[in-house]
């Protein structure tokens, strides 16, 4: 791509800009409150017991710190800080109540704490000097109170330490700031990360539902930063969730006026940035595509279900692609698109299989869903130049992904050369760009149906049945 295309640049999307801004505070208070913590709960314990405090609470906060790193999501990971803080103001207020601080359940609530910033960043780290100061000074501030407590176990510091910590500890006013400051880190990762932590609390419902797994490779290449598109077939409700289960980082989805208004659903939604579609057959304005093109220019991930229109029939697994993918792309034409197929969800619980969604099927139990993912992809100009060859050749891409599960090909759609599938636009030499296709999918006029738009004249179609 050429330099300086707006899909090279390092641009942070908004949800990821608050949620890295509130877990590096996090990381640093939480650094703060580990190292008191090691010596309060030192000081807090029998002189017999104060190396089986101090050791527990190294441990269990070494181990969760470590494990976490192992957490396949990095966006969730920042929703176990949410957990974590709210375990510790818990773990203070019982502290203070009752003069009991357990080393090992203090260890676990500041892993957690620190453990799911650490994993995030780790993967949506900038590199800014501000940043890498910030992660130093906490490192410093958590290894000045561990080095203290191991310095006072081996004997090189006596015990007036120890009662200094006491004083600053579990009693009087001293514990009132130790319940404030453990009260403003739970209110700073509840608004901050509510996002990821929400995502993380309805995993063990999606996982009870549904075993998804994916392959391609392609997710792997989903970028941290800057803007990306993701498109895929649609046939449930659930869609979208499997879809954010394996992406690496938070999606802006788009969704049809019928949920949206919803009067639960739209204070999530509106929330959660997703983008309002109304349903009427036939537009002359589009403000969901205008919302669309801005979300990318934010660096968001968008993903979209480019068919408009859900599931029906059992043999047309694939329908035509609507007008709106075009037009997102002509105006965006340098984002990188990553294409998958959703296997599974057809058939499911929230799909039109056998009746509309919910009706004539049982809830849905570990039930297999099998995602595809390839890209990343670029339009080339000389496709782009026509909205036919620009939706079929996106419908090719799809069914690229379909074939990685090892399923029968439905396409090809586009008459366009697959040639230029991965290459980057911003590249391609002048005079070297192919000429648009003349064939009957190359008309002018937008087209009719469910992609809400007039045509007098429809082109012929290619079959999108499914051949077995």
């Amino acid at each position: 791509m050429a330099e300086g295309s707006p899909a090279r640049q390092p641009l942070e999307a908004p949800q990821i800009r608050r949620a890295r801004r509130a877990g590096l505070a996090l990381l640093l208070l939480g650094s703060g409150a580990a190292s008191g913590t090691i010596g309060l709960v030192t000081a807090a314990a029998e002189t017999t017991e104060r190396a089986w405090a101090a050791g527990s609470f190294l441990l269990v906060l070494v181990l969760v710190v470590a494990g976490l790193q192992l957490y396949w999501s990095a966006y969730r990971a920042w929703g176990w800080a949410v957990y974590g803080a709210w375990l510790w103001l818990a773990l203070v207020a019982h502290g203070g109540y009752w003069q009991h601080w357990p080393g090992w359940a203090h260890g676990l609530a500041l892993g957690l704490l620190l453990g799911g910033p650490l994993r995030a960043l780790r993967y949506y780290r900038r590199r800014s000097g501000p940043e890498t100061l910030l992660l130093l000074v906490a490192g410093l501030v958590l290894a000045g109170g561990v080095g203290a407590v191991l310095l006072r176990m081996a004997g090189a510091v006596g015990e007036e330490w120890l009662d200094v910590v006491s004083r600053f500890g579990g009693s009087g006013g001293a514990f009132w700031g130790w319940l404030t400051g453990a009260a403003g880190m739970a209110l700073l990762a509840s608004i901050g990360l509510f996002r990821p932590a929400f995502a993380l609390a309805c995993e063990p419902l999606l996982w009870l539902m549904y075993a998804v797994r994916w392959r391609g490779g392609g997710e792997e290449q989903v970028p941290a930063h800057s803007p990306c598109l993701v498109i895929a077939n649609h046939a449930c409700w659930g869609d979208p969730l499997f879809l954010e289960k394996m992406l690496p980082r938070p999606t802006t989805p788009m969704m049809t006026s019928r949920f949206y208004d919803l009067p639960v659903l739209r204070f999530w939604m509106r929330h959660f940035g997703v983008i309002r579609v109304p349903e009427q057959p036939l537009k002359k304005e589009t403000p969901e595509v205008q919302e669309a093109i801005a979300a990318l220019e934010r660096g968001e991930c968008l993903v979209i279900f480019p068919e408009g229109y859900l599931r029906r029939r059992e043999e047309q697994p694939l329908r035509r692609f609507g007008r709106g993918i075009w037009l997102i792309l002509r105006a965006c034409p340098q984002v990188p698109i990553f294409a998958c197929w959703i296997e599974g969800n057809w058939g499911s619980y929230t799909s039109y299989w056998n009746g509309p969604p919910t009706k004539n099927k049982r809830p849905d139990f570990r039930r297999p869903i099998r995602i595809a993912v390839t890209g990343p992809h670029w339009v080339p100009a000389a496709v782009l130049a026509d909205h036919w060859q620009t939706r079929f050749f996106l419908m090719d891409l799809v069914d690229a992904a379909r074939q990685q599960l090892g399923l029968p090909p439905l396409g090809p759609f586009a008459s366009a050369p697959p040639a230029a599938l991965h290459r980057d636009p911003g590249h391609e030499p002048d005079g070297e760009e192919e000429e648009p296709d003349s064939g009957p999918h190359n008309a002018g006029e937008p087209d009719s149906g469910p992609d809400g738009e007039g045509q007098p004249h429809r082109p012929t179609e290619p079959p999108l049945e499914h051949r077995s």
